[in-house]
């Protein structure tokens, strides 16, 4: 028996990195699971590699421009279709440009606010009125300590997910009375959005950062363990919860 047995888990930005990694570990724990990259090629070969991978697990890849909104709503609506409703959705789709504050353009502010913070809105908007139907759901939000402290350079993204932060809590408490609960992951890990960093924040040679599984571990805990609503945790953090089952 897995810990997500019964459920049809959505991942966006999951064709690699922390994102592939969530959703490698959720359909080894039993999801039903939709696969999600900004192309349709991408993302059904990610699927296919998944499944391949776990044997007996549902995946199937669904290509969407996280800047567009019909787009977001035409995957939920297929995904529905090919799976049921979905139950557990992971926001991880991310852009992170790298500019200092009086070079930021109006459209690279734009677009980042929109990928990030206003893109897993729709999600949200779009899949918890199935939740509520179900009487159970978890949104879990991949969020960054730069939307927390902040990160010099990264204005826009860290805005992005301050905001994301913000929604989040919110949500816990609107949505917690349908039996739907609302967590934040503080991700992090050797990726290439990491790598956009200065070398006297993030240095790839000599930075102990945790693993994309060590990411994955965090979001299965705070997705299936009921008593979380409304938190907040850092990589690392998933041994100070309680065990699965």
């Amino acid at each position: 028996m897995g810990a997500l047995d019964g459920h049809v888990a959505l991942v966006t930005g999951s064709t690699r990195g922390i994102g592939r990694a969530i959703a490698e570990l959720f359909a080894a724990e039993g999801a039903a699971l939709v696969v999600n990259g900004r192309r349709q090629d991408a993302a059904e070969q990610a699927a296919r590699e998944i499944g391949d991978q776990v044997a007996g697990s549902t995946v199937i890849g669904i290509g969407a421009d996280q800047s567009s909104k019909a787009e977001i709503e035409a995957l939920c609506r297929s995904a529905a279709d090919a799976l049921g409703p979905i139950d557990v959705l992971v926001n991880n789709a991310a852009i992170a440009p790298r500019t200092a504050i009086t070079r930021v353009t109006d459209e690279e502010w734009d677009e980042t606010l929109l990928v990030n913070l206003t893109a897993p809105f729709w999600y949200i908007r779009e899949l918890v009125p199935g939740m509520k139907q179900l009487g159970h759901g978890s949104i879990l939000n991949i969020t960054s300590g730069a939307g927390i402290h902040g990160t010099i350079g990264f204005s826009s993204y860290s805005a992005a997910k301050g905001g994301m932060n913000g929604l989040s809590y919110t949500l816990a408490q609107e949505l917690e009375r349908f039996g739907i609960r609302t967590n934040l992951l503080a991700a992090g890990a050797d990726t290439d959005m990491m790598r956009q960093l200065p070398k006297e924040i993030f240095n790839p040679e000599t930075a102990a950062m945790p693993s994309v599984e060590a990411n994955a571990r965090t979001a299965l805990r705070l997705v299936v363990d009921e008593s979380l609503n409304g938190q907040c945790f850092q990589v690392g953090q998933e041994a100070e919860l309680p065990p699965i089952g």
